[in-house]
């Protein structure tokens, strides 16, 4: 890896997220939103490019690499690594571009019809596509209950303090070395984006999903094989792809968004 690019980075307009992340730390510090911004666009020109550049990236390799002495990514260590370098995490996923949703849009015709939707986003993240969703089946008078699951870090008080100020009724599900899949409601949708290759034997998490989906419900995932590297525990997703196939999911999106068999119950997974 070269050198680190440090100095002074132009922060750009802020997205929706961003925004309330702004607003959700000034109200955990007690700051000011004034202030809470400036401390937000110090960090982001601390690195050339800021959290979305390169040179951050480079950062969380380094990192990984130095941190790895208190936790590296097997079975049990994984959940201290996530936890270890959770600010580092946070603050690249707060750089990611929102979702947008219309009645045009694959996800939302898919869902046409059922009045009240819950959505199950596992390996959430900052759950940008699952609160861009709900927040339009929200705008189209749908009820929406949005279940988030992962392993619990700074970003789990964020998530539920954002879904009370979006109006969209918001739970969490933690993932614990002791419990790593936890209990699932029955759901119309399950988004798990960038996940299966984070997971050591993602083919048990898909069957765990797989029994919570109503029939007709939807998936949206990440089935391609991914670059091995630190926290890329199965790389290789060919035993997710056969159990899909096995499963008679239908592909609607090549390798990113499938549809369970069966006719989806209008009232099943009701909030």
């Amino acid at each position: 890896m070269t050198g680190l690019a440090l100095g002074k980075s132009r922060s750009p307009a802020w997205t929706p997220t961003q925004r309330l992340f702004v607003a959700w730390n000034a109200e955990r510090l007690n700051l000011s939103l004034a202030e809470s911004e400036a401390r937000y666009r110090r960090s982001w020109a601390a690195i050339e490019h800021g959290h979305k550049g390169r040179y951050f990236r480079e950062f969380n390799s380094y990192s990984y690499e130095l941190y790895q002495v208190f936790a590296q990514d097997g079975a049990q260590e994984v959940f201290d690594a996530y936890r270890i370098h959770a600010p580092m995490h946070f603050l690249r996923m707060l750089s990611y571009n929102e979702h947008h949703f219309d009645d045009d849009h694959p996800i939302v015709r898919a869902l046409d019809g059922i009045p009240e939707v819950t959505v199950i986003d596992f390996g959430c993240g900052l759950a940008h596509q699952s609160r861009a969703l709900c927040a339009y089946l929200l705008e189209k008078k749908r009820g929406v209950r949005l279940v988030l699951a992962d392993i619990p870090t700074l970003r789990r008080e964020f998530l539920l303090w954002a879904g009370a100020q979006s109006g969209i009724p918001t739970e969490f599900l933690a993932c614990t070395a002791e419990q790593p899949i936890p209990s699932l409601p029955a759901a119309h949708v399950c988004i798990a984006t960038d996940f299966f290759e984070h997971v050591h034997d993602p083919v048990r998490y898909f069957d765990r999903i797989d029994q919570a989906l109503v029939p007709g419900a939807l998936l949206i995932a990440d089935t391609e094989d991914h670059a091995a590297e630190f926290m890329h525990v199965s790389p290789r997703l060919g035993a997710l792809r056969k159990r899909l196939i096995e499963r008679n999911y239908a592909t609607l999106r090549a390798e990113a968004l499938f549809r369970k068999p069966g006719s989806p119950d209008l009232n099943a997974a009701a909030p």
